[in-house]
Parts: C-alpha cells; structure tokens; sequence
C-alpha cells in the first residue's frame, strides 16, 4: 500500500478516524471501519493503524466464520428434527400396523398378535383395546396369540389383567390359539385365569361369539314375549 499524506502523526484527524474505526469495530460494523482506515504511514501512530486494521480484520474473518458455522449448525439440527419426526411416524405407524384391532362382526373385535409380547407392548394393547370396547361399546374381543412366539409369565399376567379390564368396561375377552408353551405359563399363574376364557383358534373363538350373541337375542325375544 503506498503511504498518502493523511496527517502528521497524532494529528486530530487521524485520531478522529481511528475512533471512528474503534466506534464502527465495538458494534459489530467491521467492513465499514476497515474501509475508514487510513492508508499505511510509516510513523508510530501508523503503525497503531496497521495493527487496529489486522485486528478488525481478524475479527470480520471470526464473525464470518462463526455465522457460517452457525448456518450449517442450524442446518443440520433441522436435518435432524426432520429425521426424528420420521422415525417418530413411523414407529407409530409400525406400533398400530403391529397391534391391529379389527371389527371382525357387530359387537366382536379381534386383534391378532404377531412377534413378542413384551411388558410396553402389552400395556399399549391394554390402553388401545379399551379404548375401542368403550367407544364402539363392543361385547367380545378376541386376543389371537397364534403368530406370538413367547408368552412369558409378566406377559400372561398382563393378558389376564386385560380380560379383567374389558370386563369392568362391559365387554368379555377370549383368548384363542394358545400354544402348549404358553397354555403352561398360564397354568402355573397362581390366581388362575379369572375372566380369561381360551379357544383353540380365532374362528372357534368367532363362532362361540356369535352363538353367545343369538343366544342372548333369543332370551332378549322371549323376555319381550
């Protein structure tokens, strides 16, 4: 940079400049107070003006450096919320798509269970199946345990105290394809099966609804007669 006449050193002009350089550098402005630096004078107050020109210089190059990362920082949280919301949907979507409850006829749900059958799960079935007896004000749900690998005694518990909550809500619960393996993890329950009644298979499980249900239209006709 090739020195210009600006003042002689400690002149007021060139004092006055650098405090509008300081003034402009303290509120963040540093490409306005680089260009109100003076041009290079080789005396001692020059050399003051050199160092406070690299110094805001740095501090222009920092707060660049700092805004881009706060850019990619705020980039990438957004990245991320996004990907969570999707896991978040779709754990949703796997949860209802693994624990469907179905109107298989007036009055009679059926919710077929696949994989295994762990504390959280069976809680969720609890909350989501009374839910649906108490809107749809249905008589019979019938649990299917033939595609559950493992019914472990908490598991059992859990399903007798699911039949045991149906029932206060005005409904009944039947039990249907039962394995041997959990048929003895219900039999070694201590307090028994108690509002739990078992079937072979959905379709027994169907059919004793459904003669339970004209049964009970019948006595409901011959009362009105």
């Amino acid at each position: 940079m090739t020195p210009t006449d600006t003042g002689s050193p400690g002149s007021p002009e060139r004092f006055e400049r650098l405090m509008e350089v300081v003034s402009l550098a303290s509120v963040g402005e540093y490409a306005a107070a680089l260009a109100h630096c003076a041009a290079l004078q080789e005396d001692s107050f020059g050399m003051l003006e050199e160092g406070l020109r690299v110094f805001i210089g740095e501090l222009r190059d920092g707060k660049r450096e700092r805004e881009e990362a706060a850019a990619a920082l705020a980039s990438a949280q957004e990245e991320i919320e996004t990907k969570l919301a999707l896991i978040e949907a779709q754990s949703r979507e796997i949860t209802a798509l693994s624990t469907p409850i179905l109107d298989v006829w007036d009055d009679v749900l059926a919710v077929p269970l696949v994989g295994n059958l762990d504390h959280a799960r069976t809680l969720d079935i609890t909350e989501k199946l009374l839910q649906r007896v108490v809107e749809r004000r249905t008589r019979w749900s019938l649990i299917d345990l033939t595609g559950v690998d493992e019914v472990d005694e908490a598991t059992a518990d859990h399903l007798v105290k699911l039949a045991r909550a149906v029932a206060l809500v005005g409904g009944r619960c039947i039990v249907t394809g039962v394995s041997p393996q959990a048929a003895q993890t219900f039999v070694s329950l201590g307090h028994g099966l108690g509002e739990l009644r078992c079937l072979p298979n959905l379709k027994e499980g169907l059919r004793h609804c459904l003669a339970a249900r004209s049964g009970a239209n019948t006595a409901r006709g011959r009362g009105q007669g």
